[in-house]
């Protein structure tokens, strides 16, 4: 991103599309951020607990993989079988998932969309895949999004999602935005999905990706977030700090929230 010419306070992390576009891009997501050196979320393959749900029969029709980032969880799901479009707000993002999938010789459909709109894919899925796009949003943007999701599916449909939760795996904790529980029983019920269960998971990360842009912050930009996300940051890198020489593969576990959701008629 350009530099700050006025002198004004950094713009602090936010969950826009410009911040994930630039990530893709291997720029800073933010004003005032270092250079990411990995994508957090890119482990070059799926979630494995998304593998476990397609080895139980669970995942059935046409999927859609909402915020599906690089892509491979959708790669994934369509060389299983699955007819599956995966919707992203960053065109770099989508550029090279489209990418990936010609490597990996698969067919899937993705596109550029508002996830929290959905405009032009109405009544089109029988299956939605939220791999941890659902902590990105606010309050206001999860309660759009659900009713997206549901204007989007057909009767009958099944929705996944795993977001950050408040807990903790061997010491590791979300870097940021974790969700209540209570606040999922109540946003999805109210656009028309039945909660059918909701509990612990983990959800696989790059740990190189927590010491660039969403690791070691400069105090200028510490000082800009709220108290609680920038301690939560702070103790997320001196983790990294301590973990990244002991793992081999680079990839750490993050407490999560499962959901399975029906979507009622």
């Amino acid at each position: 991103m350009p530099d700050n010419p006025t002198g004004s306070a950094p713009k602090p992390l936010t969950h826009d599309p410009e911040s994930y576009e630039n990530l893709y891009r291997g720029k800073p997501a933010f004003a005032g951020a270092p250079a990411p050196k990995a994508i957090p979320w890119d482990v070059h393959q799926a979630q494995p607990r998304l593998m476990e749900l397609e080895a139980l029969g669970a995942i059935k029709g046409h999927v859609l993989d909402v915020g599906c980032g690089l892509g491979d969880n959708a790669i994934y799901l369509a060389s299983r079988g699955h007819p599956v479009t995966g919707l992203d707000s960053s065109p770099t993002g989508i550029e090279q998932a489209r990418g990936r999938a010609a490597d990996a010789g698969v067919q899937v459909r993705f596109d550029v969309a508002d996830a929290t709109e959905l405009a032009g894919y109405e009544s089109q899925f029988d299956t939605v895949v939220d791999s941890a796009l659902y902590h990105c949003l606010d309050h206001g943007g999860r309660k759009a999004y659900a009713a997206a999701v549901y204007r989007a599916t057909k009767p009958g449909a099944r929705l996944f999602i795993y977001c950050f939760s408040g807990d903790s795996i061997n010491g590791v904790t979300a870097p940021m935005d974790a969700v209540q529980a209570s606040e999922i029983r109540d946003t999805l019920p109210s656009a028309g999905w039945r909660i059918d269960f909701l509990g612990p998971t983990a959800f696989l990360g790059n740990a190189s990706g927590f010491s660039g842009s969403f690791g070691t912050l400069p105090d200028a930009v510490l000082a800009q977030m709220p108290t609680e996300l920038a301690q939560r940051m702070h103790h997320m890198a001196e983790r990294m700090a301590v973990i990244l020489p002991l793992i081999d593969d680079g990839r750490i576990h993050l407490p999560c929230h499962v959901v399975h959701a029906t979507r009622m008629d």
